[in-house]
């Protein structure tokens, strides 16, 4: 028994529930439920009922004080060493795809250095598709795609519905009288097929991940269009959508940011597409297994309080 074990108990002592422990501990819930096996295996007796909301045994609460004593004399020495020394850590490293700048993180970063100025972030670009296997020197990433099960994933937006983003000029040259039944009936039901006849804009990278994702979202709907533009920059997408180029697929979190209400975006048609066959949400992730920081679990907050608003 270490620490980590003591401290993931009395947490799920607190909360009466594995699950909601796992949410204030940012640890799956398998996990967690993974670590009290384990725990109750090694002293050999039952430390919950297992009961809803859970209880402890005897032998839990007996865990539960002794615990509790233990890590308070732990923190206490861990605060005098940090104390007389220069340990304390103050910067994390925040890892993004290499495809796409988000558009929320400088307003994020902002919020995050005004409201915890003792900590310091930097920005890391990484591939998307081999992230699980190259996390060095990254403490948080920041994902809007479905993330490897090998990884810890918190959920920000767990729903981030798939849109497409066209001008209403280019769907008129292209429908012409019939577009406005056509526009109807694609706000109504999402169906992309609706808009195929338009040319689309490919975001590519260079393994594949992103450009697999969004062919998953075509085969759905049975469609092959044609590409009138492709590029590995999400920015150079974006910029030839907003001209009138094609129709670009993104997560509503993004689009809403990008193309924010205003003169150049008056008659930009957002148009949410059910997705199906993978998962999109806006997500945190990092390593299985590591115990996250002050500043990462702040970095964490902070920004499901901005989408929260």
């Amino acid at each position: 028994m270490n620490f980590l074990n003591i401290r993931y108990f009395i947490v799920i002592a607190e909360e009466q529930s594995v699950s909601a422990a796992s949410r204030k501990l940012f640890v799956s819930q398998q996990a967690l439920s993974e670590h009290l096996k384990k725990m109750e295996e090694e002293v050999g007796v039952p430390l919950f009922k297992r009961t809803t909301p859970l209880t402890m045994t005897v032998a839990g609460e007996c865990l539960y004080e002794g615990g509790k004593r233990i890590l308070s004399d732990y923190d206490r020495m861990i605060n005098n060493i940090r104390n007389v020394t220069s340990t304390r850590r103050s910067h994390i490293s925040i890892g993004i795809p290499t495809y796409a700048i988000p558009p929320y993180l400088s307003e994020l970063l902002r919020r995050y250095r005004e409201k915890y100025p003792q900590y310091e972030a930097d920005v890391i670009k990484r591939q998307h598709s081999d992230i699980v296997h190259n996390m060095l020197h990254v403490d948080l990433y920041l994902s809007y795609l479905p993330i490897h099960s090998e990884l810890e994933t918190v959920p920000i937006i767990p729903h981030d519905p798939y849109c497409a983003v066209f001008r209403e000029t280019l769907a008129l040259q292209t429908y012409g009288h019939t577009w406005p039944g056509i526009k109807e009936k694609l706000l109504q039901s999402g169906d992309l097929s609706l808009v195929s006849s338009m040319p689309f804009l490919q975001l590519t990278d260079r393994l594949g991940q992103t450009t697999r994702d969004i062919a998953l979202a075509l085969d759905e709907f049975h469609i092959s269009p044609r590409f009138g533009f492709s590029s590995e920059s999400g920015e150079l997408n974006a910029q030839m959508c907003r001209q009138g180029t094609g129709v670009m697929l993104m997560p509503l979190s993004i689009a809403s940011r990008i193309f924010a209400p205003g003169p150049e975006t008056d008659d930009l048609i957002i148009a949410e597409i059910p997705v199906k066959s993978f998962a999109p949400m806006l997500a945190v992730c990092y390593e299985k297994g590591k115990h996250l920081h002050l500043a990462e679990i702040s970095f964490i907050n902070e920004m499901r309080e901005m989408f929260a608003e």
